[in-house]
């Protein structure tokens, strides 16, 4: 037995009837997937049915319809997309055409190797001392994930999460001093 929101369908059932209990789900899929184009979703749900009777007509067994119909709806749903891609690529403008009007950025000012190393001081100074050690172990010694957990005693991905914070925070200190002090 093959269900779908209350409906029993039979195994002795027609393809007319499975299609008919099954139809709403697909086109729910469509719709979702498909939100922004509704046309398109319109379009998929009578391809997957087409594809539903041909296969039938084929002599194609198809034991759990809801199952097959959900694969091939997620197959033409990924068609209509691939489909869409490369229409929109021919909407591209080609870059030798645009690039003459889009001005060229600005250069940023030097920065004194006095003012990086003031900023790098500045820096460590708001370090507490396990980022200054994890600091250390990593962008000064250059010692991998596996080894820092194993020196510090903590899991890898709590080392991993430790460093990305760091460079966060390495990040906005830069940010906020430059527009402080240069």
């Amino acid at each position: 037995m093959n269900g779908v929101r209350g409906i029993d369908i039979g195994r002795d059932a027609t393809p007319e009837e499975i299609w008919r209990a099954n139809e709403e789900y697909v086109r729910r899929i469509c719709r979702y997937r498909l939100c922004g184009h509704p046309d398109e979703a319109d379009d998929a749900v009578q391809d997957v049915g087409t594809a539903f009777f041909a296969a039938v007509a084929a002599g194609t067994e198809i034991r759990e319809p809801k199952k097959w119909l959900t694969v091939v709806t997620a197959n033409t749903v990924n068609a209509v997309f691939r489909r869409l891609s490369a229409e929109s690529e021919r909407f591209v403008p080609d870059p030798e055409t645009v690039l003459p009007f889009v001005p060229a950025p600005e250069e940023p000012e030097p920065v004194s190797e006095n003012d990086l190393l003031r900023c790098r001081e500045a820096f460590l100074a708001t370090l507490s001392e396990d980022e200054m050690e994890l600091f250390r172990l990593r962008f000064v010694k250059g010692m991998k994930l596996k080894r820092i957990a194993e020196k510090t005693g903590v899991s890898e991905n709590s080392v991993k999460q430790r460093i990305f914070r760091l460079k966060g925070k390495a990040k906005r200190f830069a940010r906020e001093w430059a527009e402080e002090d240069l």
